[in-house]
């Protein structure tokens, strides 16, 4: 992994940068720190068919852990054994609700849900409100300005999924994209996160795809690409970022 060295600039710089392929083994052990930490209340925003925990973790750790999702039907495809509320993260109301019934929580997880919330800001600063003082926050999400998802926010729906998630066939269920607050670690990032309130602990950016391995002609030039980024990172070329932010104690 390289440091990012000066890219914010601000003390205890927080950024790094590494290969796609590590970054849902970054991402597991990051959840496993929260959690080993003590972290009992948890909210996993935009899990609905797919939850980050499985039920016997949930059980392992003792946890009191929420499924949240826009969608009713994901929600449903979750299963019966956990806790699930239906929720859009920009609702004022429906936020602080799930934060009197189940929280405040001690950590807040999400995958592959920021780049579907249409403002970045309100996602962060609802999940702001659902922390405990002292809590965490952790998220996965795909970054512009990276080929493939540049193309999946230009395209319509039909057309991208044809185009982007056939050559991707392993990618779940597409929704539409927005990508608002979706970058990769540049100092405008982080002061964006830090005018919800967060501390910034950990902020990755990932570069490749496997977008480009079902494209033989860009295989060769993506792996060269990637050799290059991780050494001499641009933040706006990430592919993928882990953020790990705190809400001040």
């Amino acid at each position: 992994m390289r440091d990012g060295g000066g890219v914010d600039g601000g003390d205890g710089d927080p950024v790094s940068y590494d290969r796609a392929r590590a970054a849902e083994g970054d991402m597991w052990g990051e959840l496993r720190a929260v959690l080993d930490a003590g972290a009992v209340r948890v909210c996993d925003v935009g899990g609905g068919a797919r939850p980050l925990l499985a039920l016997d973790q949930v059980e392992r750790y003792g946890l009191h852990y929420v499924v949240t999702d826009v969608s009713e039907q994901q929600l449903e495809r979750a299963g019966g054994g956990y806790r699930r509320e239906q929720l859009d993260i920009l609702d004022d109301a429906g936020v602080a609700r799930v934060a009197a019934e189940h929280g405040p929580f001690d950590a807040v997880f999400s995958r592959w849900t920021a780049e579907h919330v249409p403002d970045g800001e309100g996602f962060h600063r609802h999940v702001y409100e659902l922390l405990r003082p002292g809590g965490t926050a952790v998220h996965m999400f795909p970054t512009l300005y990276a080929l493939p998802f540049l193309v999946n926010r230009i395209l319509s729906p039909g057309l991208s999924s044809r185009v982007l998630f056939r050559a991707c066939p392993s990618r779940h269920a597409k929704f539409r994209p927005y990508y608002s607050w979706c970058r990769g670690p540049s100092r405008a990032q982080l002061a964006r996160l830090r005018s919800v309130g967060f501390s910034v602990e950990r902020y990755t950016g990932y570069y490749g795809h496997a977008f480009y391995r079902h494209v033989k002609p860009l295989a060769a030039a993506e792996r060269a690409f990637v050799g290059v980024m991780v050494e001499h990172p641009l933040p706006a070329l990430t592919s993928f970022a882990l953020v790990v932010v705190r809400r001040p104690a």
